[in-house]
């Protein structure tokens, strides 16, 4: 057996985290010490499968469909039944997410009732993610979590849990938000939080992202530590800039606008523009493809104005023609739009999503950005219009790109002899659960939060 012990445990620790995945389960079995190093790497992240989303989304050319559901839910009973008997493997896993697509979801006590045992032995769990609502998290997981988790910071549920879980148990938690993408208005509606559920959210929160009937009822008195806001589902915009101005301390901020309300939250920024100084990121979104009309584009660019700590700018709002200018100027697939868009951009800029219901006809366009930008590394592009283009047309001529996405697909970009050669697509799932792990960058994740990708 050859002897590993002349490089110190930190170095080897090193040296597989930067393996493959593939690689790194070949470590579990060439020596116990590297065992231990795998390990610790490899399972701090676990995924929990009840049934798969594959076959509850009708998902076609699955290979063996019937009992998809039956191999994932068998895998996830099996890494529960090792945390449950193995203290030592329970004490490596840091983050855990549950994928609850089970086709008869409403039967699943069996289920939960496996995972509120495990739960109870995740000493070190850091964060806790739910996604899907069949079945839906209980009381008895927050229990579990709360009486046995003390080092969790982050939780995340679906927006059809809320109203059944005792959230005020998990009062050392950091973050607190919602795993839906988002649904249809009207059952965003139903599932508005009231005043008295937000009074039991806790003070050590800095980050919120939380449906509320109004941005009056955000319980800002409690949260004292708030620094991150997600308005992500509201009934009305009613006192958003009194609130807003209550927390000068805020650096990301998210308005998701309820229909015909968005003259509220412009006006209510217009208000704001002396406030707010430490934002660094702002997201501002609608459901229903609203216009940026130029009172609007106007209000917007008086709060961006002069902005210096903003890195972040996400607007789903269409531009028209005649505010395009003034939007452009106030953030700081033609060749003239590119030309334009640039001649306002500063070089540095990192990250991008653009979206157009025109028609992209030629790759080339986008030769202006690998040549202007310095540091450019990674790209949405959605057409909603038919288009041949391909991806790899795209990214010819690019050299510090690292991920982008067309029409709903993403791709990493590696280089080969210093040209960029785009990756597999990846797989549906990890599109439609894609966290910042997959992305490798929080801020690329942050740009697509909540976003419906369609293929």
């Amino acid at each position: 057996m050859p002897d590993y012990t002349w490089l110190p445990p930190e170095l080897w620790q090193e040296v597989i985290f930067h393996l493959s995945a593939p690689s790194g389960r070949t470590c579990l079995s060439v020596s116990r010490a590297f065992h231990d190093f795998a390990v610790r790497l490899i399972f701090a992240e676990v995924t929990i499968f009840f049934g798969s989303w594959e076959t509850w989304e009708g998902e076609e050319n699955i290979p063996d469909a019937d009992s998809l559901e039956d191999t994932r839910s068998a895998r996830s009973f099996e890494v529960l039944h090792r945390i449950i008997v193995d203290p030592a493997f329970a004490s490596v896993i840091r983050d855990m997410e549950v994928h609850a697509f089970k086709l008869d979801g409403i039967r699943g006590a069996f289920e939960i009732r496996c995972l509120t045992t495990a739960i109870s032995s995740l000493r070190e769990l850091s964060s806790f993610v739910w996604h899907g609502s069949s079945p839906l998290p209980t009381a008895a997981i927050l229990h579990s979590l709360a009486e046995s988790c003390r080092s969790l910071r982050h939780l995340s549920v679906p927006l059809e849990s809320l109203e059944a879980l005792p959230f005020e148990e998990l009062d050392y938690l950091y973050t607190l938000c919602i795993s839906t993408t988002w649904p249809d208005e009207d059952l965003i509606m139903d599932h508005s939080l009231t005043s008295r559920r937000c009074t039991l959210v806790q003070k050590n929160l800095h980050t919120l992202e939380f449906p509320f009937s109004s941005p009056v009822d955000v319980p800002i008195d409690r949260l004292p530590n708030l620094a991150h806001l997600g308005l992500v589902v509201l009934r009305t915009l009613d006192g958003l800039g009194p609130v807003l101005r209550q927390l000068p301390q805020l650096r990301s901020l998210s308005i998701f606008s309820p229909s015909l309300q968005e003259d509220v939250m412009f006006r209510a920024l217009s208000f704001l523009s002396r406030d707010l100084p430490k934002l660094n990121s702002l997201a501002l979104q609608c459901y229903d493809g609203s216009i940026l009309p130029l009172h609007h584009a106007e209000m917007l660019a008086d709060f961006l104005r002069h902005r210096r700590a903003l890195r972040r700018l996400y607007c789903n709002f269409e531009v028209p023609p005649e505010s395009m200018g003034l939007y452009l100027k106030s953030i700081a697939f033609t060749e003239d739009f590119v030309s334009d868009m640039l001649s306002h951009l500063p070089i540095g800029l990192a990250a991008m999503k653009l979206t157009s219901k025109g028609t992209l006809t030629d790759a080339k366009v986008f030769s202006r950005f690998w040549s202007y930008f310095t540091d450019f590394q990674y790209l949405y592009i959605r057409t909603w219009a038919t288009t041949d283009v391909m991806v790899e047309g795209i990214i010819e001529g690019s050299k510090t790109l690292r991920l982008i996405g067309y029409n709903g697909r993403f791709y990493d970009v590696e280089y080969a002899n210093g040209k960029p050669v785009a990756g597999a697509p990846w797989s549906a799932r990890k599109v439609v659960f894609r966290n910042e792990r997959d992305f490798g960058c929080a801020g690329w994740e942050w740009l697509m939060r909540h976003l419906t990708i369609v293929p």
